[in-house]
């Protein structure tokens, strides 16, 4: 599990722009995420990362790790702003994310937050 929390913290590298030119106007709710929460990419990174995550023992953890490490699977920080970039549909929330290191990006988040899923956040160094 140690090596998955290492590639959710590398996954959450700054990601360029917060709006592109081809960005669609932001034109649904917005607010900011209350706990972590981790998001897929497109729907079906968003469907392979449902079905590994339902399975977290080894072999699930490393299907999960893979998604992380190629870029389908992110964690967003608790505080995130975002705002709804289509339609909710079976359990997943499509977003553009406002601010933060996925600034600009169109993601699908899971409806659990990271905690629930079983990812602890790394505590800060004293």
């Amino acid at each position: 599990m140690s090596v998955c929390v290492a590639l959710l913290i590398v996954s959450c590298k700054s990601s360029g722009p917060a709006q592109g030119p081809d960005a669609p106007p932001v034109t649904g709710k917005q607010w900011r995420l209350a706990k972590e929460a981790v998001a897929a990419d497109s729907k079906e990174s968003y469907a392979e990362g449902a079905a590994a995550l339902r399975t977290l023992d080894a072999f699930g953890t490393m299907e999960v790790s893979k998604l992380f490490y190629h870029g389908n699977l992110l964690m967003v920080p608790a505080g995130t702003l975002v705002a709804a970039a289509g339609p909710s549909e079976k359990g997943m929330t499509e977003v553009r994310v406002l601010d933060g290191p996925q600034s600009g990006k169109t993601l699908w988040l899971y409806p659990e937050s990271a905690e629930k899923l079983g990812f602890t956040a790394p505590t800060p160094a004293p």
